[in-house]
């Protein structure tokens, strides 16, 4: 039986048992595939509906999970009934509100201050560009060109190392990316509290991601439902099982989607 049709076959059971599915669906390398800038991985109307399919299902949430900002998201999939964590969880939309989880406010002056000191040390690179968002930035450089790409990450290092002993910040790597966030913000404890909200009690958690950051997740949820890393098996991940592709992710929505009948 192959990795799609064990998935599966978990999530059917765990509705023939009376349970609810609740899908955690990473954006970017999950839903669609990595762009060489974040504004080119944009849904096609295919996705778009068969987000609305399964958010229209009795016996489904489905929750977007991202580092994007909340209001881009919302922007992007505009889809009834469908939940975001933005920011790595540090906004949160439960339709049909906002829903405020317990964070530490960002110190913006603090902000400035590392972000100064990284750019002025980064300025002679080509292939790099700061993002800023609602709770810090993102640093991206994957059009970096290879030949910088040593020294490049050898300056990165070293203002890590100035800024993690300050203890009031997050450093998450992603795949050529580096976020700064103030401290207590992940996917999974976002999680963790989203789960033990009353209208999601009683719900079969699904977790699919591809980077570093989701697996704060695949730790929270281990023992727990299932937690899918998109990718080649071989990686290091908590997750529990893999699906190597965004293509093979939609076709397993897909799936979830159009159940077979008495599924």
């Amino acid at each position: 039986m192959t990795e799609f049709h064990t998935l599966l076959k978990s999530a059917i059971q765990a509705r023939r048992q009376g349970w609810p599915l609740l899908l955690f669906l990473d954006y970017d390398g999950t839903l669609v595939e990595i762009a060489s800038h974040p504004e080119l991985a944009r849904p096609t109307p295919e996705l778009t509906e068969l987000l609305s399919r399964l958010t229209a299902r009795a016996d489904l949430k489905a929750m977007v999970v991202s580092g994007r900002p909340l209001w881009e998201l919302q922007e992007m999939l505009p889809v009834p009934g469908l939940d975001f964590l933005g920011s790595h969880g540090g906004e949160v939309f439960i339709s049909p509100c906002l829903h405020p989880l317990q964070i530490v406010a960002s110190n913006k002056d603090e902000l400035s201050h590392w972000l100064s000191r990284l750019v002025a040390r980064l300025q002679t690179f080509p292939g790099w560009w700061i993002e800023d968002k609602p709770l810090g930035f993102a640093l991206h450089y994957r059009q970096l060109p290879e030949e910088y790409l040593d020294e490049f990450l050898a300056i990165l290092k070293r203002w890590q190392e100035q800024v993690r002993p300050e203890k009031r910040f997050q450093l998450l790597a992603g795949k050529k990316v580096l976020e700064m966030l103030p401290q207590g913000i992940t996917k999974g404890a976002a999680i963790r509290e989203i789960l033990s909200l009353p209208a999601f009690s009683g719900h079969f958690p699904i977790y699919l991601g591809d980077d570093i950051t989701d697996e704060s997740a695949f730790h929270i949820l281990q023992g727990q439902g299932l937690t899918i890393k998109v990718g080649h098996p071989g990686s290091k991940t908590a997750a529990s099982h893999f699906l190597p592709d965004p293509e093979a992710v939609r076709h397993f929505l897909n799936a979830l989607a159009f159940p077979l009948a008495g599924c």
